[in-house]
């Protein structure tokens, strides 16, 4: 007979890759770009100097890659792109750039020294409309390129509310699909008039590895988890009893987390050759094995409108900040 400990024993393997990419979905993006121009990926040495005709110069923004070792990314994104070189043939050249503040990134971008990023939706929200395109890139997973959060909790664990956390511990998943749990987390709980997580709840854990999260609460160690709607799907599919034995308490609306764009007015042929590309990743088979590794399907091209559930989300955040800081709206 094969007891639930024995199929757990398994999962947290199994979802690795999905570990992986809640930790680097912007990463991920730039590992695509890097494939579809099938040149190795370096960082650019002088990122002031002016890009050749058959080169393009992406920034990453500070915490797309949270919990990699940027090094080992890059050795990452080096092995793939030969193998899109081999099998596309485009000989484009890529230097990226690893930005450890957003001000550097927005300083960059406005000076040109940068084609395109990739970073956090609440960094591309917080940045001058000057400084916005009209149109970026986001991945695509089950088809649908929004994230809900969820509030898991046990069965057994007697909350039956979100205003029942308060003194619970509580673990959340980190990463760049994440980046926005945080403060839905926070203005859920000032709706019950309570103040931000790491006050009222007992103890908050940060961990990497969603099916860690899970875990926790499913064997008691920790009273509740916020991880992504996907995720705990994906959980219960594997292992049907985490359904039974787990509930949602919440969940949040859809937002985008991370994106891709091209720097407003950048005009290139390494543009023209790379946006068509992005597109059509799905179709090549090495572009569907680096989809299949991150768990997406696809990149799709959207309108700024697609922000409008994350914007939503960090105003009602703001606010729920100036109400408990006692100020004013």
């Amino acid at each position: 007979m094969i007891t639930l400990q024995t199929r757990l024993r398994h999962w947290p393997w199994r979802c690795r890759r999905g570990a992986v990419a809640a930790a680097l979905p912007p990463v991920r993006i730039l590992a695509v770009c890097s494939l579809l121009f099938g040149a190795p990926f370096a960082a650019a040495e002088d990122p002031s100097s002016p890009p050749t005709a058959a080169s393009i110069r992406i920034g990453i923004g500070p915490g797309t890659w949270h919990g990699i070792n940027p090094n080992d990314a890059q050795a990452a994104m080096t092995a793939w792109a030969r193998t899109i070189l081999e099998q596309r043939q485009i000989a484009v050249g890529v230097d990226a750039q690893l930005f450890e503040t957003t001000e550097a990134m927005r300083n960059a971008l406005r000076s040109g020294q940068i084609d395109a990023v990739t970073m956090l939706a609440d960094q591309f929200l917080s940045m001058d409309p000057e400084l916005q395109p009209d149109e970026i890139f986001v991945a695509r997973q089950s088809h649908s390129f929004t994230e809900r959060y969820a509030v898991v909790v046990h069965q057994a664990g007697g909350i039956t509310n979100v205003g029942a956390l308060s003194g619970r511990a509580m673990v959340l998943q980190t990463g760049a699909r994440t980046c926005l749990g945080s403060p839905w987390l926070d203005t859920l709980l000032a709706q019950e008039r309570l103040g931000p997580a790491e006050k009222v709840l007992k103890t908050l854990t940060r961990v990497d590895s969603p099916s860690k999260a899970v875990l926790q609460v499913f064997f008691h160690q920790a009273d509740a988890c916020l991880v992504t709607s996907n995720v705990f799907d994906t959980a219960c599919e594997l292992n049907p009893q985490l359904r039974k034995e787990l509930r949602v308490l919440a969940v949040s609306p859809e937002v985008v987390s991370a994106m891709f764009f091209f720097r407003r007015g950048y005009v290139s042929s390494a543009r023209d050759r790379l946006e068509p590309a992005i597109l059509k990743l799905h179709e090549t088979p090495a572009g569907l094995q680096v989809l299949t590794v991150f768990q997406s399907d696809g990149m799709v091209k959207q309108p700024l409108t697609c922000l409008e559930g994350s914007r939503h989300l960090l105003a009602e955040y703001d606010r729920a900040r100036m109400r408990l800081g006692g100020g004013k709206e």
